[in-house]
């Protein structure tokens, strides 16, 4: 969400074939749907029209307490009998909404201080909520990759609060590892989540070892996109930058 390059597509317009009108800014309804979006935020679409005084511009951070709100509904949902398809939704909305979230910030041009702390922290919450259950029902199958991945978020958090203390944030920022690690870690949990407890029957019951198998490949990427923050941050860390 931190992120202000704007993209050039809304998901909210019309049609590409569709002619828009032209929205006038000075007007109530023009002015309504625009002042609190960056420069570079493109003109409103269908929605953003037929709603101009909705505050779109809140609309990244609400995802983000949505995904906040998500993580004691999914602890709720994964105790109570036969619920494995609604945890396993329950996680994958919200993991949707980090992706979203995110593009609506960086299409609309906008950020809050507390929406970039924020963002962040719900993903981690979320994620190491769902391995600390499913740690719990599978023992060491699934206790070793959450070690794994728990560890290294921990130690990159720290990495990244240390150097920007001086000053060399960017230099430690997410890389794409990062980012394909974050994907596959929150598919292989939606998976294993929706695997129904006790049984070896039925479709769900048998996403149980390919969903093990993304999540210690996840744990594989954990390592190496982890090892690629040490790397960039070392020449700080051992006083040679």
């Amino acid at each position: 969400m931190g992120i202000l390059r704007a993209g050039s597509t809304d998901p909210l317009e019309a049609s590409a074939d569709e002619t828009l009108p032209t929205v006038n800014l000075a007007s109530p309804a023009g002015h309504s749907a625009n002042k609190y979006l960056g420069p570079n935020a493109p003109e409103p679409g269908f929605l953003r029209r037929m709603l101009p005084g909705f505050p779109w511009h809140k609309l990244p951070n609400w995802l983000t307490y949505v995904r906040c709100l998500a993580i004691p509904a999914m602890v709720v949902l994964f105790y109570l009998p036969d619920q494995h398809v609604a945890t396993s939704v329950v996680f994958g909305v919200a993991s949707f909404t980090d992706w979203l979230d995110g593009y609506l910030a960086r299409l609309w041009d906008i950020t809050s201080p507390f929406g970039a702390f924020l963002d962040p922290v719900a993903d981690k919450l979320m994620v190491s909520t769902a391995l600390v259950l499913l740690a719990g029902r599978y023992g060491k199958t699934v206790a070793i990759p959450a070690s794994i991945i728990l560890a290294r978020e921990i130690a990159v958090s720290a990495l990244r609060e240390w150097m920007a203390q001086r000053g060399q944030r960017d230099s430690v920022k997410v890389g794409y590892q990062g980012k394909v690690k974050a994907a596959l870690t929150m598919a292989a949990l939606t998976v294993l989540l929706a695997v129904p407890e006790g049984t070896t029957e039925g479709a769900l019951a048998q996403l149980h070892q390919p969903s093990l198998i993304m999540l210690f490949l996840s744990a594989v990427i954990t390592v190496t996109s982890g090892s690629v923050y040490f790397r960039a941050a070392a020449p700080v860390l051992f006083g040679e930058g």
